[in-house]
């Protein structure tokens, strides 16, 4: 009698293992990574002039983090990101809402203009030297068009800051130290 016991349990067991199998083959594919480019992640505007040190910037912004997900359709999938910055003050703080801007960008999709979107973060830098604020941009989303069977995740979300050719060869040189 226990040995009946023992097998009805063993083969429950199996069918509940079966079942939850089933489950796991019906999960949605893995949404596209989304990569936040670190030589694009910071941008230190310096006032006009020269001089690059410390007393000379304006204010930096950093996108430090981003949480995300993604819908799929017949047609593709819409990936919507939420977008964590920061922006501080320099010495050579202007008071007002500089113009920064970042980018959304999926590289396979190049040179279509939906390979890149260019987005404005509309937020007073804070007027006193050396004060930092955290900014979030919320509901950032792009749609990536998918063919039949092509997964998602073979395709990458970029996010950064848009800087200028001078913005972007000084955080190369800034990386190389």
């Amino acid at each position: 009698m226990a040995r009946f016991s023992i097998g009805r349990t063993s083969a429950a067991f199996a069918l509940a293992a079966l079942a939850l199998s089933g489950c796991v083959n019906n999960q949605l594919p893995p949404c596209p990574p989304v990569r936040i480019d670190n030589t694009t992640a910071r941008l230190i505007q310096f006032k006009e002039g020269a001089g690059r040190d410390i007393s000379d910037v304006e204010y930096q912004a950093d996108m430090v983090a981003y949480e995300g997900s993604c819908t799929f359709s017949e047609k593709g999938v819409e990936v919507q990101m939420d977008l964590d910055f920061t922006l501080a003050s320099g010495a050579a703080v202007k008071k007002g809402t500089p113009p920064i801007y970042y980018f959304v960008a999926v590289p396979q999709l190049f040179p279509d203009t939906v390979g890149k979107r260019v987005f404005q973060l509309k937020h007073d830098v804070p007027s006193s030297p050396g004060v930092k604020e955290k900014v979030r941009e919320s509901d950032i989303r792009v749609f990536i068009p998918l063919k039949k069977d092509e997964p998602a995740a073979a395709y990458d979300v970029y996010v950064g800051l848009q800087l200028t050719k001078e913005q972007l060869d000084y955080n190369r040189t800034q990386r190389q130290k």
